[in-house]
Parts: structure tokens; C-alpha cells; sequence
């Protein structure tokens, strides 16, 4: 027995207003990682009307890469032109994007479930909005996010039909200026947009004109960043080789087979008429990422089910939204309508737990943040790992560094030392995960300084050492 409509309309409320509270009673306090700042500080040349940082007041962040004569970032620039209006209310308003898309993406989730299967129960939306993924990426500013809703805007223009494929390409480009690899939802929706009957011809073609102008934009910053239309740094993030199939397909495969039941089959159990529609987004996105290098390697189950899952974020609503369809229709066979309630509650509960210990880990970050900011005068140069110099940032307090060593191979600074310039140098590490070679190369680092004198030093939660060297 399905719920009142009022009484659906009120339930939806509720779980929506759990998760806005929640953020905002939680609201992040700076970001976590490099691939964050590298999106933060782009946006902020954005504003500036730049697209690369040579000759730009603003310096260069991690994640750059020199290339064609220009200093410009490694990932594609759809991100960061998103997140530069925020940061005209300062830079942590940029955090608000990560709730609206969310948010965004919940109500686009219930309108494709009334357009696939009107008489499934509205309620089970909520399951995409606190799934584990979703909820912590949507307290970043990261591209995962933006990538995936994107995604799901062009995926219901498509459902939408007649004149609407017009805009799911347009989108569906847009996507693709966030993500390159978003790229293969193009054949799929294609095939998509082919399928129905009548005008298949007319259907696709209005595809295709939508995404030719974003396509036009990629091409055209590629050329100006890289010095060709399909350039792109793809070899700074990693390769693709049949070789990687086994260990991903496990290491997807657990997760999605584990928090929602069988999640990973049920676009193919989804209904006559839905497999292909959700079948081959979701597939598509799961057997690329398939034969890719590099995957998050998460420790723990529960961090495979939030970053471990942030490469398959745009094609991961596809297998939500098969699950529920699947879901619903046991639930409804079986007379065990209790148990969706009791699903969402729970959820609602991790999706609270996510975003308590993801709070503390940001307190934590803040809190390494302002120690060296502190300790090290704006006018010194910071010589340090890639741990340490994540801590800076041209947002919220930049120090000039230097890496010690990129890939475990030490940097000449024989040219930086002979400078009459205050130094420091830095070293984070984590308990348990320590790197002996980048502790080798800062000792012998610090060797070169006996007058050195120790300003600041922490055990827990991580190992971190300051020096001032002169």
C-alpha cells in the first residue's frame, strides 16, 4: 500500500530538510584535498578572466601543469568557471554548490522515477540523496558532483523527447566540459535517442546540435592550454589496459553490490522497456572506469562506499534508480512495505554519520592549516612534501613552497638555498603509512641546516614537523 500523495509531498520534506540541516549545522570549513584547491583557486582566475596562470596575480596551485608556453590546470575547466560566481560571496560560499546539486540531483531523480514508472512510490528519491557518495561529495568541490547531476539533467531531457533532445545534448556537453570522460554517455544517449519510434532521425540529430557548441568550447581550450584540439594531461591521471579489469571489477563490483542489495544487476531486473534506458548509462560508466589505472584505494569498505566510488558518481544514479524500481516492485509483491521506511530512515541516520566524521576529519585540516600559516611568515618560502603544502592555499592564506621531491625523487634546490630568503620546512605524515624515502630526502634536507630550530610538532592525528632553517 502506497502513502497519500500529502503524505508523500510531507515525507519528501522531511528527508530533505534532515539533509539541509544537517550541512548547514555542519557546514565545511575549508577543503580536503589538492584536487579541491586546484578547482577553489581556479575559479578565482576565472574571475579574472584568465584561463592559465603565467603573468596572473594569482599563483599557481597543485594539480598545474606547464604546457604550450602556459601554466594551466590539469583538469578540464567546466568546474571552476561553475564555482566562480560562489566565490563572490567569499570562498567558503563556494561549499553552497555542493548542497543545491545535490539537492538538484534528488529532484531530478524523482522526476525521471514518475516518468519511467508513475506508480512507484516518490519517497524512494531520498535514496539517492543520502546515499554515501552523494552525501560526502556533495561537501566538496570537487567535479564528481556537478558531473553526475549534469548527467542526470541531460538523461530526463532525453526521456523528455521531441524538442528536448536539443537541450539533454546541450547538457549532456556541459558534462563533458567537466569531465572529459563523461564522453561516453555521447554514444549512449545517441542510441537512446534512436530508439523510440518516430522521428529517430530528427531526434538525433538535435542530439548531436546540442552538444556541438560546449563541444566547440572543449576543443577550442585544449587547443589554447595544450596546443591541440585533443590534447589533454591524460598522463598525469592514468592509463587504460585490460590489465586492470580483474582488481576493478572486484573493487566496483563490492560496493555496489553491498549497501543497497544487488544494486550492480538492477538495471537489468528494472522492467521491460528500462533496461536499455538505464542499463547502458550505468554499464557504460562502470566498464570504462573497468580497465582505468587508477582507482581511489580505499582502506575500508566505508570509504570505497564514499571516494571509492567518486570515478562512477555520474553513472552510479542509474543503478539507484534501477534498485528502486526493482525494490519497489518486491516490496509491493510481498506486502513488506514497512521495509522502505525503515531504508530511508536508515539512511537518513548514515547520511548524518557521514557528514558528523566528515566535519571532524575538516577540523582537523583547519586546524594544520592555521598552524602553519601562523608559524611561517608570508615573506619565507616553505620547502616541504606534497602533505604539507596542501595546507596552503591562495583562498584562505597562500605561503610560497617548494616540494622537496615529486615521485619520491628529490628536487635540485641548490638554486632556492643560495637565495637570501627566510626558510622553512615542513613534513607531514600519517601514523602507520609513513614514506621512508620522503623521510630520507627531508632529513637530509634538514642535515644541511644545523642551526635549525623546531617551531612546531604534532604526534596525533598525524606526525607533523615545521622548522625554521634560517
Amino acid at each position: 500500500m502506497k502513502p497519500r500523495s500529502g503524505q508523500t509531498k510531507w515525507l519528501l520534506f522531511a528527508g530533505g530538510l534532515v539533509y539541509v540541516l544537517t550541512f548547514l549545522a555542519l557546514y565545511p570549513r575549508t577543503t580536503a584535498i589538492v584536487d579541491e584547491d586546484a578547482y577553489l583557486t581556479g575559479a578565482f582566475l576565472a574571475r579574472t578572466g584568465r584561463l592559465s596562470y603565467e603573468g596572473s596575480p594569482i599563483p599557481a596551485p597543485h594539480m598545474t601543469v606547464e604546457s604550450n608556453g602556459r601554466l594551466v590546470s590539469k583538469y578540464p575547466p567546466g568546474t571552476s568557471l561553475f564555482l566562480a560566481s560562489f566565490t563572490l560571496l567569499g570562498w567558503r560560499a563556494i561549499f553552497v554548490s555542493g548542497l543545491l546539486l545535490a539537492l538538484a540531483g534528488f529532484a531530478l531523480t524523482r522526476l525521471i522515477l514518475a516518468r519511467l514508472s508513475p506508480d512507484t512510490d516518490p519517497l524512494w528519491a531520498l535514496l539517492y540523496l543520502f546515499y554515501p557518495a552523494v552525501v560526502l561529495l556533495s561537501r566538496t568541490v570537487m567535479s564528481d558532483l556537478l558531473a553526475a547531476t549534469l548527467v542526470l539533467a541531460s538523461f530526463y531531457c532525453l526521456l523528455r523527447g521531441r524538442n528536448w533532445f536539443f537541450a539533454s545534448g546541450f547538457v549532456l556537453g556541459l558534462a563533458c566540459l567537466v569531465r572529459y570522460s563523461n564522453a561516453v554517455f555521447v554514444p549512449v544517449f545517441l542510441l537512446l535517442a534512436l530508439r523510440p519510434r518516430g522521428r529517430r532521425l530528427r531526434s538525433a540529430l538535435l542530439l548531436v546540435a546540442g552538444i556541438l557548441p560546449p563541444a566547440a568550447l572543449i576543443a577550442a581550450y585544449n587547443a589554447y592550454a595544450y596546443g591541440s584540439t585533443f590534447s589533454f594531461p591524460m598522463y598525469l591521471t592514468g592509463q587504460f589496459s585490460p590489465a586492470f579489469f580483474p582488481h576493478n571489477a572486484r573493487y566496483y563490483g563490492t560496493a555496489l553490490l553491498l549497501l543497497y542489495p544487488l544494486m550492480l544487476a538492477a538495471p537489468l531486473a528494472a522492467g521491460r522497456g528500462k533496461r536499455l534506458l538505464l542499463g547502458l548509462p550505468a554499464y557504460a560508466v562502470l566498464g570504462l572506469y573497468c580497465f582505468f589505472s587508477y582507482t581511489y584505494e580505499a582502506p575500508s569498505l566505508p570509504a570505497r562506499l564514499t571516494l571509492g566510488l567518486r570515478y562512477l558518481l555520474p553513472g552510479l544514479p542509474f543503478f539507484i534508480i534501477g534498485f528502486v524500481l526493482v525494490a519497489d516492485r518486491l516490496l509491493g509483491w510481498f506486502r513488506f512495505g514497512w521495509l522502505k521506511y525503515a531504508a530511508v530512515a536508515g539512511m537518513a541516520l548514515l547520511s548524518v554519520a557521514i557528514q558528523l566524521r566528515h566535519d571532524r576529519y575538516l577540523a582537523v585540516q583547519a586546524g594544520y592549516q592555521r598552524l602553519v600559516l601562523d608559524n611561517v611568515p608570508e615573506s619565507a618560502l616553505l620547502l616541504c612534501d606534497a602533505g604539507t603544502s596542501e595546507l596552503v592555499s591562495y583562498a584562505w592564506g597562500w605561503r610560497d613552497y617548494r616540494h622537496i621531491a615529486e615521485f619520491n625523487v628529490p628536487i635540485p634546490l641548490d638554486s632556492v638555498l643560495a637565495k637570501n630568503r627566510p626558510l622553512y620546512a615542513g613534513l607531514t605524515e600519517t601514523p602507520g603509512a609513513e614514506n621512508t624515502v620522503m623521510l630520507t630526502i627531508f632529513e637530509a634536507l634538514l642535515a644541511r641546516f644545523p642551526g635549525r630550530t623546531l617551531v612546531a610538532e604534532t604526534r596525533t592525528p598525524r606526525k607533523f614537523r615545521l622548522y625554521r632553517l634560517r
